[in-house]
C-alpha cells in the first residue's frame, strides 16, 4: 500500500465532513474495481502500454506497434509476435454525481423540521385520525435525508480521493446537470465541493440521463463516475446513458440509497402517499399493502441490479439507517469480483 501523505487540516464547519468523520475515515483508501488509465503520478495500476518496473502480460503484435515493444525470446520459441505490456501507476479522477430530486429530501415519517409542514418533506404522511409521532433533533445528520446520506458518502471519497493525491469532481443532477465542478486534487477545491452540496437544495426532478449525457461530454476519457441516487426515473434511459459514459473508456459505480421507510412501510394502519415531485396524493391501507409493496420493491432493485452489472456497473444497495462509514468500508474491503 501507497505511503499517503499526513491528513490535512480541514474546516471543521462543513455539515458533511466533521472531524469525528475524519478520524473514521483515516485508515481508508479508496480504489476502483478496474485499472485506471490516466496519468503516471498517481499510485493506481493502469494497462495503458508503456514502459514501466512491472510486466503485466502479452497481446499479439498487430501492424503499428512499436517494433521495440516485441518480446524477442518469445518469437524465438514460438514463432509469432507478441507485444509485452507493462503496468505503470495512474493518477485517478473520479466524478460525483449526486440526485438532488425532492425524492431525495425524504428523511423519515417521524421527522419533523421545526419551521417545514410534513407534506414538504416526505412521501408519506399519517392520515389526521392517526397520533404523529414528531422526533425533533438538533443535529439533522442524525436522521438523514437521502439527499444527506448521499453527500456524506461523496464528502467521504471526495477526501479519501485528495488525500490520496487522486482528483474529484461534483455534479448536482437537477432537472438534468444544474451544477458542474471538474475533478481537481487540492483542499481548497474539496472545501468548494463540500459548500456546493451544503447549498443545494433538493427540489423538482433530477432527470438523471440527461445529467450524465451533460456529464459525459464535459468530464473526458478514463475516468471514474459515481451516482448516488434513489433510481425513481425511467430505467432505460439512465442505462443508455451509463452506457455511453463507459463507451468513452470510464467505468461507474452506482450507490441506490433508499430509506429505511422504503424498504419496510413503517407500522401504520393507513396513510397518505404523495409524490414529492408532483404532489399527487394516494389515500391507503398500509396493512393490506405492505406485502405486495415489498414484493415489488424486491423486484425493482433485482432490475436494477441485473441491469447495471450486465453492464459492468457496480450496483451498492444502502439503507440511511446504515452508517455511511460501514457502507464505504464494506465497499472498498469488499473482494472486486464480488462488487
Amino acid at each position: 500500500m501507497p505511503q499517503l501523505p499526513a491528513q490535512p487540516r480541514t474546516d471543521s464547519g462543513h455539515r458533511y465532513l466533521r472531524p469525528q468523520d475524519l478520524r473514521r475515515l483515516r485508515h481508508l483508501f479508496f480504489a476502483p474495481r478496474r485499472p485506471v488509465e490516466g496519468r503516471y503520478a498517481g499510485r493506481h495500476a493502469s494497462t495503458q502500454r508503456g514502459h514501466s518496473v512491472e510486466f503485466n502480460d502479452y497481446r499479439p503484435y498487430v501492424p503499428g506497434d512499436e517494433i521495440s515493444d516485441i518480446d524477442w525470446k518469445v518469437y524465438g520459441r514460438s514463432d509469432r509476435l507478441f507485444i509485452k505490456l507493462f503496468e505503470h501507476q495512474a493518477d485517478m479522477s473520479v466524478h460525483l454525481l449526486i440526485d438532488a430530486s425532492a425524492s431525495m429530501a425524504y428523511r423519515g415519517l417521524d421527522y419533523k423540521p421545526a419551521d417545514t409542514p410534513l407534506s414538504a418533506e416526505s412521501w408519506l404522511s399519517q392520515l389526521p385520525r392517526v397520533r404523529t409521532r414528531r422526533r425533533a433533533t438538533a443535529d439533522p445528520l442524525a436522521n438523514p435525508s437521502k439527499y444527506d446520506y448521499a453527500c456524506l458518502l461523496a464528502a467521504a471519497i471526495a477526501f479519501l480521493l485528495l488525500r490520496q493525491q487522486d482528483k474529484a469532481g461534483l455534479t448536482i443532477a437537477q432537472t438534468g446537470l444544474a451544477r458542474f465542478i471538474p475533478s481537481q486534487g487540492s483542499f481548497t477545491h474539496l472545501r468548494q465541493l463540500l459548500r456546493t452540496m451544503e447549498h443545494t437544495q433538493p427540489a423538482g426532478e433530477a432527470n438523471l440521463a440527461q445529467a450524465l449525457e451533460q456529464l459525459a461530454r464535459r468530464a473526458g476519457r478514463r475516468s471514474v463516475l459515481i451516482l448516488f441516487s434513489d433510481l425513481y426515473e425511467p430505467r432505460e434511459p439512465i442505462l443508455r446513458a451509463l452506457a455511453a459514459f463507459a463507451h468513452r473508456g470510464n467505468q461507474a459505480i452506482v450507490f441506490h440509497v433508499l430509506h429505511a421507510d422504503e424498504f419496510h412501510l413503517p407500522d401504520l394502519p393507513q396513510a397518505m402517499f404523495i409524490d414529492s415531485e408532483t404532489g399527487q396524493r394516494l389515500r391507503l391501507n398500509v396493512a393490506e399493502l405492505r406485502r405486495t409493496y415489498q414484493e415489488r420493491l424486491k423486484q425493482h432493485l433485482a432490475r436494477w441490479s441485473a441491469a447495471l452489472l450486465a453492464r459492468g456497473i457496480d450496483h451498492n444497495v444502502v439503507s440511511t439507517a446504515t452508517p455511511y462509514a460501514r457502507v464505504l468500508e464494506r465497499y472498498l474491503f469488499r473482494p472486486a469480483r464480488m462488487r
